[in-house]
């Protein structure tokens, strides 16, 4: 009986080291830089897969081609393409022949163009397993579940972004939601399916476009970050003020890839850390450049943009009567500060 209960304990101790081995492996999510486009590269212990594939221009294949390589990338377990507009898919091509790709998964919208024709036609072409979800399916690769939450049966009733295949990875205590370029229709039927929707990290619907992330469907996710795939000074003039509005009010930190190049979020499934290839435009990236609203002098706060002096006063007078703010929402309840005027001054002020 001693050496049964020896090897049952050593057993026991060899099942704990290896789930620990299992949980401390890190998953690593890519936000590639293609300009005005989407392609996220999830890289886990045991599989590479790739959300799209930026537009149809040469330098994002070579660019695409280039990251992949970089991450010592011979086969891509699966392709998931979103939905058929040119700068979701165009890059996908040059990848297919590049690499081993094992299965597409497509939302199954039908477009016209010639981008979406000659997609098709190298996906049959070499031979690759083609695949389309739908809302509650469950899609497992390698050592990642993904939970379907959109399009819903009847695609064909979708406008092409509403048709958008949307995701949900939950790993460990991190989750991400990847909800291509789905709109307002899509964005109230995963609210109504009932399938989980809150996430650590989203990618932004639309590239930021105030035809996405309306205020209902963020209040459900409730991100701590989002990343927005947008081009430098893209004609569509993504993200829209409305959208930056929205996620400040959620007090959610935005990366966007006009801004930081490449964008890498590692997790270990209990944490996470954000990598930022650059910083393209002025941002305080000092943290003793910052102002410390909670701390700072009237002479201080009248610096900020769009502060002055009377609002300088109001914010001081805030403070002495409700205490340090505890969140960038908090601002917005001093009087004359609006969600306009706190976008302004969010990157140059720290709480703590």
């Amino acid at each position: 009986m001693k050496r049964m209960g020896f090897f049952l304990v050593g057993f026991l101790l060899l099942a704990l080291i290896f789930s620990a081995e299992v949980i401390a492996e890190d998953l690593l999510v890519h936000f590639i830089d293609v300009g005005q486009g989407d392609a996220i590269l999830i890289e886990s212990p045991e599989v590479f897969i790739l959300i799209d594939g930026g537009d149809r221009w040469s330098w994002v294949g070579e660019t695409l081609v280039s990251y992949l390589e970089e991450r010592q990338v011979s086969t891509l377990d699966a392709i998931f393409s979103t939905h058929p507009h040119a700068d979701h898919i165009g890059g996908l091509p040059v990848v297919m022949e590049k690499f081993d790709v094992l299965k597409i998964y497509d939302s199954g919208r039908v477009h016209t163009t010639k981008t979406y024709e000659n997609y098709l036609e190298l996906i049959y072409e070499l031979e690759i397993p083609y695949a389309t979800p739908r809302r509650g399916d469950e899609i497992t690769i390698g050592d990642l579940d993904f939970q379907v939450l959109h399009p819903g049966e009847n695609v064909e009733d979708y406008s092409i972004n509403n048709a958008s295949i949307v995701l949900h990875l939950e790993y460990g205590e991190v989750s991400f939601l990847f909800p291509g370029d789905a709109e307002e229709r899509a964005e109230r039927e995963m609210i109504e399916s009932g399938l989980p929707l809150e996430a650590t990290i989203l990618k932004v619907g639309h590239h930021g476009s105030r035809t996405s992330t309306n205020p209902f469907f963020l209040e459900e996710v409730t991100p701590e970050v989002g990343v927005i795939q947008v081009g430098e000074d893209n004609r569509f003039g993504h993200p829209h003020p409305e959208v930056k509005e929205i996620l400040a009010e959620e007090d959610t930190k935005v990366l966007r890839n006009d801004l930081h190049g490449n964008i890498v979020i590692k997790t270990d499934g209990e944490e996470y850390w954000v990598k930022k290839e650059t910083e393209r435009e002025k941002e305080p990236g000092k943290e003793e450049d910052l102002i410390n609203i909670n701390k700072a002098s009237l002479g201080e706060l009248e610096q900020l943009p769009g502060i002055g002096e009377v609002l300088a006063g109001r914010i001081v007078e805030y403070r002495e009567d409700h205490g340090p703010f505890s969140s960038y929402k908090e601002i917005k309840k001093v009087r004359g500060i609006g969600p306009g005027t706190l976008e302004g001054i969010k990157d140059l002020i720290v709480l703590e």
